[in-house]
């Protein structure tokens, strides 16, 4: 669900700007939801068979509900399956009708010189890999921190109050261990990168660099532990993997454009950035008929 908004905010900024590139890496996304779908089947028809390899009788019971719940929706996420690949298809066909659409806008956006259109593609490149950045991220923070206080607290209470050993305060130090590793860190990294993009600042730039360095470690950690302790992680191994790995590619991406972005830092292309967002905003704005009939004369006679 919150994928499709995301694709949707997403389509709406690739219009309203002409970016081809986001277009592209759209398509991506969308393909990639496809394979996600199919791999949340698959990991539910999983946790139903290996029902049969418990023997406690609380844990049998749970699984048992599991399982009545996998046949109950088994058949609505096949058909959650199928219209994700229907709507795949027509996305890309929508998307290559717009790409034409738009190909001569960066042209007039930018004018001949190659060198500037190069460094505005890269502009726009290191834009989109920060809005799948902000997806990705904060996607793997939710869902560790929900199987952190819905799943693993409970269940570390429930043992602490039996006389178990203290295992609350281990769930907490790992708590705010995410939080500060992965959503702060996070929200500072992109804050960072996107504020020294658009007004051309080296030491926020900088910042972003060291920051991905440091998430880049964290999520190797976190990957090492989801894969050392596959009982724990019953359930989620998958998904989290999935976003793990999805996040690290991301970095992979986001640090080579980054440090290409900053070397173009004062070569020029902030007049044209801001002139295009200056353009853009002046052509969306409501206007009165007569002004817009004014400015419209006066557009047509420069051009």
């Amino acid at each position: 669900m919150l994928a499709q908004v995301f694709t949707v905010i997403l389509v709406i900024d690739a219009i309203y700007q002409r970016n081809t590139i986001q277009l592209i890496a759209l398509v991506a996304f969308e393909l990639g939801m496809s394979a996600y779908s199919i791999i949340q089947f698959h990991q539910s028809s999983t946790l139903s068979k290996n029902s049969k390899d418990v023997t406690l009788e609380k844990s049998l019971r749970a699984l048992e509900r599991l399982n009545n719940a996998f046949l109950n929706s088994k058949w609505a996420e096949i058909t959650q399956i199928c219209v994700m690949i229907l709507s795949t298809i027509v996305f890309i066909f929508l998307a290559y009708k717009l790409y034409l659409e738009f190909g001569w806008h960066i042209y007039k956006k930018i004018g001949a010189d190659l060198a500037m259109r190069d460094r505005y593609k890269t502009y726009q490149i290191f834009m989109m890999l920060l809005k799948f950045d902000f997806f990705f991220f904060l996607g793997f923070s939710v869902q560790y921190l929900a199987l952190i206080v819905v799943a693993w607290w409970p269940d570390d209470k429930a043992k602490e109050a039996l006389g178990g050993e203290d295992l609350v305060s281990e769930i907490i130090r790992e708590l705010i261990e995410h939080l500060v590793l992965s959503c702060l860190v996070s929200i500072a990294m992109l804050i960072s990168a996107y504020w020294g993009l658009r007004r051309e600042k080296k030491i926020q730039m900088y910042v972003f660099l060291a920051l991905c360095a440091a998430s880049m470690a964290y999520y190797i950690y976190t990957l090492f532990l989801i894969t050392g302790n596959p009982d724990k992680y019953r359930g989620s191994k998958v998904f989290l993997s999935f976003f793990l790995c999805v996040d690290m590619v991301l970095i992979l991406a986001s640090v080579p454009v980054g440090i290409l972005c900053l070397r173009n830092f004062n070569l020029g292309l902030i007049n044209h950035i801001s002139h295009a967002t200056a353009s853009a905003t002046s052509a969306h704005s409501m206007a009165p008929l007569g002004v817009e009939k004014s400015n419209s004369s006066r557009r047509w006679s420069i051009e």
